[in-house]
């Protein structure tokens, strides 16, 4: 028979399990006198350290309401649905267990947790009191393990939270500096050190400032006068 109870679901602690039943056709088989009997799709809803029987609902029976519209249990679950009409593997939500062992949960444990409807680390660390009392001597191991298992976690993803708000905020401050605008490079050579010029060399540089060589044969300490003074001037 069909049991339906109203349970309190929440998305850790409940795993659906869609599957067939085979049911007799009461008014059928009554009517060809012979047992008639029905496949019927149904979803059973194992509750984590629940000690309970375990409640079994149609699947297009009314999970709730959303206004006038009815929502089914399918609908509650469709992608364990959608895997269970395709054949495949109906996974439960969460962390697999299997992620324990690295912090010393053996696979017996992992066996224990599966008998008492404990299907993912989440559900483990959100046991209820009667769950985890289900669980007996291996209760703090189990508890223990889950609870780094999910410290860990929570640290990295905070951590990357933290670092992917660094990159936000240092995208945010380049974006307001304005880069600096190169300058031109100039087309007029460097000035040369004086002392390291030749006469020629400071005749051609004052033609080129001044716009006229000097006149006669000027000595170096005049030729270097004039030079700087040409230099000041342009």
């Amino acid at each position: 028979m069909v049991e339906l109870a109203q349970i309190d679901m929440t998305d850790v602690s409940v795993t659906p399990v869609f599957k067939y039943i085979e049911l007799e056709n009461v008014p059928q088989s009554d009517i060809k006198g012979c047992e008639v009997r029905r496949s019927l799709e149904v979803v059973e809803i194992h509750t984590a350290g629940s000690r309970n029987s375990i409640p079994v609902f149609p699947v297009d029976a009314q999970w709730r309401r959303d206004g006038n519209r009815v929502i089914t249990y399918a609908e509650r679950w469709p992608e364990q649905y959608r895997a269970f009409k395709e054949g495949g593997p109906q996974e439960a939500l969460g962390t697999p267990l299997e992620m324990l062992r690295e912090h010393g949960i053996k696979p017996e444990h992992i066996s224990l947790c599966r008998a008492h409807r404990i299907y993912s680390i989440e559900a483990l660390h959100n046991l209820s009191h009667d769950g985890i009392k289900a669980l007996g001597i291996h209760a703090n191991t189990l508890r223990g393990a889950a609870t780094q298992f999910m410290a860990g976690r929570d640290g990295f993803a905070r951590v990357q939270a933290e670092n992917e708000e660094l990159r936000a905020r240092l995208a945010r401050l380049e974006g307001m500096v304005t880069p600096p605008v190169a300058e031109p490079p100039s087309h007029d050579p460097a000035p040369s050190d004086i002392t390291t010029m030749g006469d020629g060399e400071i005749k051609d540089e004052i033609e080129r400032l001044a716009g006229a060589r000097p006149r006669g044969n000027p000595g170096r300490d005049t030729l270097e006068r004039l030079l700087n003074e040409a230099r000041s001037q342009a």
